[in-house]
């Protein structure tokens, strides 16, 4: 049963509902997306057994960037291993759950057809550069060791 409301607007309940359905495939589509190449890359490629230099910075300079280690951490959450993870890279380890609380949020705001804001406020970009550079020089400095990637290739 539709009201004059509806009739004047031209919308029914089925179709915003279809519309906010509609709205989660974007989102679903990069979940699966993603899924479907962290599984494929798991099934082919072993990064503790193949030296791959993926790392440009790392192969001209010698200093790990902040992305350093991130296939190593993913392969290891993917085999299960937490605290390898955390070795390979603990900066892309811990914010996993804060991107996927992100995501969920804005999946749901999606579907909800609510207001999205493009970019976090530049408080919070200017906090995460800044984490993200501290980072960065720790895992260089010798005192600091075990924020270095792990690798186990050739030893």
């Amino acid at each position: 049963m539709t009201s004059a409301v509806d009739d004047l607007r031209g919308d029914t309940v089925q179709d915003a509902t279809a519309r906010g359905m509609g709205r989660a495939l974007l989102p679903l589509g990069i979940v699966t997306g993603g899924v479907v190449l962290a599984v494929g890359v798991q099934l082919v490629f072993d990064p503790f057994r193949t030296d791959v230099p993926l790392c440009l910075v790392y192969h001209l300079t010698g200093l790990h960037c902040p992305g350093c280690g991130t296939i190593r951490a993913v392969h290891s959450l993917l085999a299960g291993d937490l605290l390898l993870a955390l070795r390979s890279n603990l900066l892309i380890t811990a914010s996993l759950p804060l991107v996927a609380l992100g995501f969920a949020a804005w999946t749901v705001r999606r579907v909800r057809g609510t207001a999205l804001r493009r970019l976090p406020a530049s408080r919070t970009l200017y906090l995460l550069l800044a984490v993200v550079a501290v980072f960065t020089v720790l895992r260089n400095l010798p005192a600091f060791w075990f924020l270095a990637p792990v690798s186990f290739v050739g030893a």
